[in-house]
């Protein structure tokens, strides 16, 4: 059970729970911060690892909430941020975080704000350790209040049809304001995902952006969910925003510079991984090589160094990064629909899903960089690499079934198959195989009752060793 703690009684108008300090920046766990509410529970799971921070780690309450502005709150249950500000129409709450989260929230909001209704919820984005949650908020108020989002987080809280994770009751494409403008909804284009809302505050110069930046941290270990090159852009938009503090999805809070920051490393990361790929380094070697060292006292350097190396290096290949520039159909120019559009882009809109983890280097183009879903009876029949993958859904037997052959006169190595439902869940990768010229293997991935509307799928293929 988790047991409240409160730093003063809370009648009449909101109290503040931290002195107001101008363009304060927050430490999740520094000692100066007043925090409210307590419990027992795990250590944040992305708190920075090592002796050092253990013990520190093991007395962090489960959840606490920082006025981060003059009406402005940091809500943090275990290693997730949220955020609420009460306005002059009510309560706008981000991120209701999971089920049991969202029942302190609601707690915490009538806590500090006794009397204020909830007005509306917003999702950050779609995936569901940020999003999942709003009914119950919805019915600590009593009120069926409206949930806004990105347009783009629609289609896929339909189709999975999650009663803890409704879909957006309004939605908008590029900004929204809320509140009269005390809030406003931005879109940067793809990051983390395709449809993160990134949440400002004029009167406060404050903004809230989860997942694709955060405070001298790396990206989530090997950057599979992340789209390159657009990251950049969408990094770049927010520093064209005119916030002073923001509050991220996970971890301390920072202020414009750690913005610069994170956008620096990645044009770094991406950098040292490119050369790397351009000398002909196997996925290994660059992992071992390209060491980042002016970051290593960044938090999850031990953890995630390696993989957001890895990571780069799969999607700076598969992007055509390093190979000749003579195009050909199973050559190692690539293939129609590549180029610098594709560059570094290892997933699909639909965020979900690491390529492959522990896989080979070098993987092949995906179909999704088309942008091309079917529907659920059409049958997908599309070369790649010189792997020709038919592929269809069987409803009785609710899988994919078909199968991907060897186009060429040459081996095609550590072929797989991959499938990814609008809903956003990823099948497979299958086991790798290796095709002789003209030969062809079955494909079958199961959906386990998944439901979805429309999907695509893509072989990849590695180069073969030696």
């Amino acid at each position: 059970m988790i047991r409240k703690c409160s730093s003063g009684s809370f009648t009449g108008t909101p109290t503040p729970l931290i002195s107001r300090i101008p363009h304060l920046t927050l430490v999740a766990l520094g000692a100066s911060a007043a925090w409210v509410g307590c419990g027992g529970g795990e250590a944040p799971s992305d708190e920075p690892s090592g002796a050092a921070t253990a013990a520190a780690a093991d007395a962090t309450p489960q959840f606490e909430t920082t006025e981060v502005a003059e009406g402005v709150y940091q809500f943090r249950w275990i290693g997730h941020n949220a955020l609420f500000a009460v306005t002059s129409e009510g309560v706008f709450a981000f991120d209701p975080i999971s089920v049991e989260a969202a029942g302190t929230y609601a707690e915490e909001i009538r806590r500090v704000a006794p009397g204020v209704e909830l007005v509306a919820i917003v999702y950050s984005h779609n995936h569901a350790d940020h999003a999942t949650g709003a009914e119950v908020l919805r019915e600590a108020f009593g009120a069926d209040v409206p949930i806004y989002a990105h347009r783009n987080a629609d289609a896929p809280l339909r189709e999975a049809a999650n009663p803890d994770l409704p879909p957006p009751t309004a939605t908008f494409d590029e900004t929204m304001t809320l509140a009269g403008g005390e809030i406003e909804l931005h879109y940067l284009g793809r990051s983390h995902s395709d449809d993160i809302a990134v949440g400002f505050l004029p009167a406060h110069s404050l903004a809230f952006a989860v997942d694709f930046v955060s405070r001298d941290r790396f990206g989530y270990q090997d950057l599979s969910s992340f789209h390159f090159p657009d990251m950049f852009g969408a990094i770049e938009g927010l520093l064209e925003i005119p916030f002073e503090t923001i509050v991220f999805g996970h971890g301390p809070s920072g202020d414009r510079a750690a913005i610069e920051r994170q956008l620096t490393y990645y044009r770094d990361l991406d950098a040292a991984v490119r050369a790397a790929v351009e000398a002909g380094l196997s996925e290994d070697e660059t992992a071992e090589t390209v060491v980042m060292e002016d970051y290593s006292h960044w938090d999850r350097y031990d953890d995630w160094r390696e993989l957001n190396v890895r990571g780069m290096h799969r999607k700076l290949s598969a992007a055509g990064v390093g190979e000749d520039e003579e195009e050909g159909e199973h050559g190692e120019g690539g293939e129609e629909g590549e180029g610098e559009h594709g560059e570094g882009r290892g997933e699909h809109d639909g965020n979900s899903g690491e390529h492959g983890g522990e896989g080979g280097h070098d993987e092949g183009d995906e179909g999704e960089e088309s942008g091309e879903y079917l529907g659920r009876d059409e049958t997908w029949d599309a070369t790649r690499r010189g792997a020709r993958l038919i592929l269809s859904f069987n409803p009785g037997a609710s899988a994919f079934a078909g199968t991907v052959e060897n186009t060429t006169g040459e081996t095609l190595c550590a072929v797989r198959v991959e499938v990814h439902l609008s809903s956003g869940t990823e099948l497979g990768p299958t086991q790798r195989t290796d095709l002789a010229p003209g030969a062809a293997t079955a494909v079958e991935l199961e959906t386990d009752g998944e439901a979805f509307e429309r999907w695509t799928a893509h072989p990849e293929v590695s180069r073969c060793a030696g």
